[in-house]
């Protein structure tokens, strides 16, 4: 009995001191440790809440320092080369103003990114000239207008799609070669190669295959600047290995001379029962993937997949919507979740160190 009393003192002291050192940390942010590092955390403010969101953008200036500008196509591009920068550009001033950069995302994509007059027209009725032409005005007349405010732009996003019209028209490794010397024509802000790779870990066969194909290109000259990795993890299907996944990925960046951004994360706790100390759980993931990126100097960004739990797109996806999904760091009412003092915590180790 002793026994037993002393271990649930000595665990409630452990656990009081756990939430005394959280509550401790309010009076910092992720951003200055960031800064200190030279790495960027960059979150979003849903589009269609920005005018009315003030508490969401009031923490993302205070907490971030990037943010996000969906840049695809039926969001700028609704009629034939007439664009319309209006939430580019509010985003852009915001970022201005508070010592922000954007990361864009994303050039070209899958079908449904397109806009109602490319996705109504079959795919067997485009000229390839034409579709050169609209994927050369699209992206060159977009970056040019993000200009300097953007660190990084994913140029293509998951390739191991088919991304049409554009893999019909020119095949798989041609559109992306187009696309990346039409960015680099407009830009000299890092330009990067996206996909995902899987929501329990990080799988070791399309890493493989991924690299061999930025190899590939980069040996025909394609200015492929950056590797982007999505980490859309779920909690109660992660492999116990996805660490050991992930820093392999980053061994295999390095060694294709590129560098490395995390450009979606979220963590999805888990069914209801299903993991146990689901949210002290999700916790660790963000601080463990958080703490591996920082390790490895040739991995730049962290970009967090919206802001507060009620805004993630994991409960409204076409593909198995998660419903009960709460995977951000800060919550429906604003407030920091353990997963905000997991990243928080990743990044003053790093300080520590630097």
């Amino acid at each position: 009995m002793k026994t037993l009393l002393l271990f649930l003192m000595l665990s409630t002291g452990l656990a009081s001191s756990a939430v005394a050192a959280d509550k401790n940390s309010d009076n910092e942010t992720l951003r200055q440790y960031a800064d200190q590092l030279g790495f960027r955390v960059a979150s979003k403010v849903r589009a269609r809440n920005w005018e009315e969101d003030a508490e969401g953008r009031r923490i993302l200036a205070r907490e971030f320092n990037g943010t996000i500008v969906m840049a695809m196509m039926h969001t700028v591009e609704n009629q034939p080369g007439r664009f319309n920068f209006r939430t580019m550009d509010r985003v852009i001033e915001f970022a201005k103003d508070h010592k922000m950069k954007i990361w864009g995302s994303a050039l070209i994509y899958r079908k449904d990114s397109l806009p109602a007059w490319m996705q109504d027209r079959p795919k067997r009725q485009w000229n390839p000239r034409e579709l050169d032409d609209i994927m050369k005005k699209h992206i060159q007349t977009v970056v040019r207008h993000g200009g300097d405010a953007f660190y990084a732009w994913g140029v293509v996003n998951e390739p191991n799609n088919r991304n049409e019209p554009w893999e019909s028209a020119f095949g798989k490794e041609e559109y992306i070669s187009k696309a990346f010397r039409y960015a680099r024509e407009a830009t000299s802000v890092p330009l990067v190669l996206n996909e995902s790779f899987g929501l329990d870990g990080v799988n070791r066969a399309k890493t493989d295959d991924f690299f061999a194909l930025i190899k590939r290109l980069k040996s025909r000259g394609v200015p492929i600047d950056g590797a982007g990795i999505e980490m859309h993890l779920e909690a109660q299907q992660l492999r116990t290995s996805y660490l050991q996944e992930f820093r392999y990925w980053l061994d295999q960046a390095r060694d294709a001379g590129v560098q490395v951004y995390i450009t979606e994360m979220d963590v999805y706790q888990g069914p209801a029962g299903a993991v146990p100390d689901a949210f002290e759980n999700q916790k660790k993931i963000y601080h463990d993937v958080t703490a591996a990126c920082l390790a490895d100097s040739n991995c730049k960004a962290l970009n967090i997949w919206d802001l507060v739990d009620r805004d993630t797109w994991l409960v409204d996806k076409k593909h198995n919507p998660r419903a009960d999904a709460k995977p951000l760091l800060f919550d429906d009412n604003y407030q920091k979740k353990p997963a905000y003092y997991g990243v928080l915590q990743a990044l003053k180790e790093a300080a520590a160190k630097h």
